[in-house]
């Protein structure tokens, strides 16, 4: 008997993503997305404590994003601009899935506290 491939292409990508380990907030600011040293307008659609999904705006021509990107934002009711850099690792449409790769103490404390918060409610 020949066995089949594996092919996990038929299945849906909503059910991968329910597979998280971090709760999602959905919220709607605006992001700074750096690519190659300069800044593209995103909205952030939602956060969780490993990373956010963006919808570009305004972006470079298709093919010349690199997989690596900084962000800059603000989160609701805060008045600090929090940075962090992060690993493109979806892609749906247009919306892009970012995984946090470096996030300095005060915007982790910034988005804990922020999830937290949000979670409760």
């Amino acid at each position: 008997m020949r066995k089949r491939p594996l092919d996990r292409r038929r299945k849906s990508r909503e059910r991968a993503s329910n597979r998280r380990s971090n709760e999602r907030v959905a919220l709607d600011c605006f992001v700074n997305r750096f690519i190659n040293g300069q800044p593209y307008m995103c909205r952030m659609v939602d956060i969780s404590r490993t990373g956010i999904r963006l919808v570009p705006m305004i972006e470079p021509q298709a093919g010349r994003t690199p997989s690596h990107t900084g962000l800059q934002f603000q989160l609701p009711d805060r008045k600090d601009v929090l940075t962090a850099s992060g690993e493109v690792i979806t892609r749906e449409g247009r919306a892009v899935g970012i995984r946090f790769t470096n996030l300095p103490p005060d915007a982790a404390w910034a988005i804990e506290s922020f999830l937290s918060h949000e979670l409760r409610a």
